[in-house]
């Protein structure tokens, strides 16, 4: 299954309610997984973006459908990515 790496951006007001972080948390774990996808990993981060979250899900169109429906709660702005295990790399790196 497609590995996906999202960068998250907290908005004013989902920082002004940290207290419901938890919540929120696990309310995008059940939209991905009620995507067919798996919530792999997340980490909030100091810098640039504050969350930074790894994810398995079938496909880029089933992504998009995730992202979509996440921002719809205003707590967020994301940049998404296409993650390649070394192995893939390595495969697609020695041809044919």
């Amino acid at each position: 299954m497609p590995l996906f790496i999202i960068l998250g951006k907290l908005s004013d007001r989902a920082i002004e309610k940290m207290r419901e972080a938890k919540n929120r948390d696990t309310k995008a774990a059940k939209i991905i997984e009620a995507a067919g996808g798996t919530l792999l990993a997340h980490y909030y981060t100091i810098g640039r973006y504050d969350i930074v979250a790894l994810i398995e899900l079938p496909s880029a169109e089933v992504l998009a459908k995730v992202v979509i429906e996440i921002s719809k709660c205003g707590m967020v702005s994301t940049e998404t990515m296409t993650a390649l295990l070394p192995d893939q790399m390595y495969a697609m790196a020695a041809g044919p």
